[in-house]
């Protein structure tokens, strides 16, 4: 499905890697569980720095101007005052977001993901994981980073 692939694309645009020093299965499982119970902290801790930084910068040009930041908020159906968005976090972000039904129909619905085959590289630094929903198939790419998992930015 289509939908399902620009979904999973956005997830990696948000996306980079669990806090876990488990399996590259294993952090994936975490990342979807996070991400299906809206929990943004959780869906942030399987984020690779790369990708971190990637919507710090995004939380920065927020909090650059609040009152606009504010109201384009409102029309995603999340309300937040510009004190809250000086303060915003990137794990605060994701919540609103993944709570939010307006917000989150846009997003996609991994609650039927099934992780597949896991390849790790000869080097043991990155990984992919096939993953499978509504009969499409993406590949997961994992790094290791600080001796931990973490979903990598796709190509």
């Amino acid at each position: 499905m289509k939908k399902f692939a620009i979904a999973l694309a956005a997830i990696f645009v948000l996306a980079v890697a669990c806090g876990s020093a488990g399996t590259p299965e294993q952090v994936v499982q975490k990342f979807i569980e996070a991400w299906n119970n809206g929990d943004g902290d959780g869906v942030v801790t399987c984020m690779s720095s790369e990708g971190l930084a990637e919507l710090d910068g995004f939380i920065e040009i927020m909090r650059a101007a609040p009152d606009e930041s504010v109201a384009q908020l409102a029309m995603m159906g999340l309300e937040f005052t510009p004190e809250e968005v000086a303060d915003l976090t990137v794990g605060q972000f994701l919540t609103a977001m993944l709570s939010s039904e307006e917000a989150s129909a846009d997003m996609p619905d991994l609650s039927n993901v099934v992780i597949g085959e896991t390849v790790i590289a000869e080097d043991g630094l990155t990984a992919v994981v096939n993953v499978s929903a509504d009969g499409e198939e993406e590949e997961l790419e994992l790094i290791l980073e600080d001796g931990n998992w973490k979903i990598s930015k796709t190509p």
